[in-house]
């Protein structure tokens, strides 16, 4: 994959903002979560990366030290692996189909009266951020699922 001239001085900005060294890994790999529509794991990012860019460990290293600084999100979608996005995009859920897998962004809500119970129940004093994922059946495997019993 080559990486995208209109994201690569943002993400070489991003690399310097946040002290890291600009490398061609570190451009691939936020170019491809640039282009991301949902949460990629790790495989699907090398798949994206092609064999050459970057082996599986150099993959993890480098999400990682983007994760420490929230330059990278990691998102549990119960699926036995992780999946990253980036952490600079609009605050949003998700809804993860339980058959085939698909996941679908759903725009931040203000669980105001959720957020507010936490912190009284927890004795925190402030919640920075949180993540709320669905699971369910999407519209495709119901229909296949109802296509079966009839």
């Amino acid at each position: 994959m080559k990486n995208c001239k209109k994201h690569k001085s943002k993400n070489i900005s991003k690399l310097k903002r946040n002290q890291l060294k600009i490398t061609q890994v570190r451009l691939a790999l936020l170019d491809v979560l640039e282009h991301a529509e949902k949460p990629l794991s790790v495989k699907d990012i090398k798949k994206t990366l092609g064999v050459s860019k970057a082996d599986t460990a150099t993959i993890y290293r480098n999400l990682e030290a983007l994760k420490k600084l929230g330059v990278v999100l990691q998102v549990e979608l119960n699926r036995g692996e992780a999946f990253f996005e980036l952490a600079d995009r609009e605050h949003h859920h998700h809804v993860i189909c339980e058959i085939c897998g698909k996941i679908c962004d759903v725009p931040k809500f203000h669980p105001k009266t959720l957020e507010e119970n936490a912190l009284k129940s927890s004795g925190f004093a402030r919640i920075k951020r949180h993540s709320l994922e669905f699971f369910g059946i999407c519209k495709e495997c119901e229909n296949k699922t109802l296509t079966k019993i009839k």
